[in-house]
C-alpha cells in the first residue's frame, strides 16, 4: 500500500474479517466484518482504545447482529471482494498511519478509518456506542504515546532489550517444536505469563513467515549485535538486529 506495511495484527483481523464474513453466508466484506475483525483479534491498539472508553465487545456485536441478517452465500473460496466502503475503510488506515507519521497500517489506524468512514454499518455501530473520532483519535494517541515512552527506556537499557530478544527467540523456537509451526504473532506463544507477553509485543515487531519469521527492536536506537553463532539454526529470516561478528 504505497510503502504503508500491514502489521501481523492487522493481517490477523481481515482474515477474522473475512472469516465472519464467511460465517454469515455474505458475498462481499464489509465494514462491519472489519469491526468485528478488530474485536476479535482483542490484543491491538484499537481493542485497548475500546477497553479504556468502557466498550465492551458484546455491545458492539450486537449492533452489528441486530443490523445486518444472515445471507444464502456459500462462499467457494477464501477470497471474498471488499465493498467500495471497506475499501475507503482501508484508504482512510493509511491516510491516518501518514497524519500519525507512521510508516505501517496497525489496528489502530483502521479502527479510525473505520469510524472516519462514517457511512458504513462499522461506524455506524460505533457512533451508537457513543464513541466519534475525536474520542477515538485522542485514546489512539495516549496508548501510542504510552507505548512511545516504554521503547524510550528500552533505548536507555541495552542489556533488557538484549534479554527480551533472546527471550522471544527462544519462546517462538519452542513453539516451533512443540507445536510444529512458528506462531501467527507473538500474542500467540504458549507458556508466557499476560504481563510478559504484553512487554515482548510492546518491545519487539514479529511477523511470520511462509519460511520461517522476521523480529525486530522497536527501539531501535539500541544497537544489537550477535555473532553469526547465534543466528544458526534459527528461522529467523529478517531482522534489524546487527548479524556481523560481536565486539
Amino acid at each position: 500500500m504505497n510503502g504503508y506495511n500491514f502489521t501481523d495484527r492487522v493481517r490477523k483481523v481481515l482474515q477474522i474479517a473475512r472469516e465472519e464474513a464467511t460465517r454469515l453466508h455474505h458475498e462481499y466484506v464489509g465494514t462491519e466484518h472489519i469491526l468485528l475483525g478488530i474485536l476479535g483479534e482483542g490484543h491491538g491498539v484499537a481493542s485497548a482504545a475500546l477497553a479504556n472508553l468502557n466498550i465492551g465487545s458484546e455491545e458492539i456485536t450486537t449492533t452489528i447482529y441486530e443490523t445486518v441478517k444472515k445471507g444464502t452465500y456459500s462462499a467457494a473460496g477464501p477470497d471474498l471482494p471488499y465493498t467500495s466502503r471497506a475499501k475507503t475503510v482501508l484508504e482512510l488506515a493509511m491516510t491516518e498511519a501518514r497524519e500519525l507519521n507512521h510508516k505501517y497500517i496497525g489496528t489502530e489506524h483502521l479502527f479510525l478509518g473505520v469510524i472516519r468512514e462514517e457511512k458504513g454499518v462499522g461506524a455506524q455501530a460505533l457512533r451508537r456506542a457513543g464513541i466519534t473520532l475525536e474520542i477515538a483519535r485522542a485514546e489512539v494517541i495516549g496508548i501510542l504515546s504510552q507505548v512511545d515512552q516504554f521503547a524510550g527506556r528500552q533505548q536507555e537499557d541495552p542489556d533488557e532489550v538484549d534479554q527480551r530478544f533472546k527471550t522471544a527467540v527462544a519462546l517462538v523456537e519452542l513453539h516451533r517444536q512443540r507445536f510444529g509451526a512458528y506462531p501467527d504473532s507473538l500474542d500467540d506463544l504458549k507458556f508466557v505469563g499476560a504481563s510478559d507477553r504484553r512487554t515482548l509485543v510492546q518491545g519487539l515487531r514479529y511477523e511470520k513467515l511462509p519460511d520461517g519469521y522476521a523480529l525486530d527492536v522497536v527501539a531501535q536506537k539500541v544497537r544489537l549485535r550477535y555473532p553469526p553463532d547465534f543466528w544458526r539454526g534459527l528461522g529467523i529470516r529478517r531482522t534489524n538486529v546487527d548479524r556481523s561478528s560481536g565486539a
